[in-house]
């Protein structure tokens, strides 16, 4: 496995613990970093570079939907996968987070099944795009 660089973008503190426990249980080499609104997760992008990055929809300040769609713009971050996240399960939240450009949807409290199906996909998808 190779070392991920993760940003976990969340206003709450024991989600981003929930969200980094998940992940440390399932890889082995993580280094991860945190951000609590959009504005510090745009600074964040800015200086860093990410594997993948999940994303807080309901967040103070910009929410998520512009925080992604204003990531999208980044060249770097074109194909980055972003997992957006949010105790809403709205179809229609699902559909704001895709037109943002979001990669993928999980709504919380984090399912460890369903996670781990989600995190399956992405690393599958960052091993093939890495692989072009």
């Amino acid at each position: 496995r190779q070392n991920y660089k993760v940003l976990i973008v969340d206003d709450s503190a024991p989600m981003q613990i929930a969200l980094a426990n998940e992940l440390e249980g399932q890889f082995s080499d993580l280094d991860i970093d945190f951000a609590d609104n959009g504005m510090s997760a745009l600074e964040k992008v800015a200086e860093h570079r990410y594997d993948f990055i999940f994303l807080d929809i309901m967040m103070p300040g910009i929410d998520g939907f512009e925080t992604c769609t204003q990531m999208r713009q980044i060249a770097e971050l074109k194909k980055t996968p972003i997992i957006m996240l949010s105790s809403k399960t709205s179809p229609l939240d699902e559909v704001k987070g895709i037109m943002a450009g979001s990669s993928t949807y999980l709504t919380k409290p984090i399912n460890p099944e369903e996670f781990q199906k989600v995190m399956a996909r992405i690393t599958q998808w960052i091993s093939d795009f890495s692989t072009d």
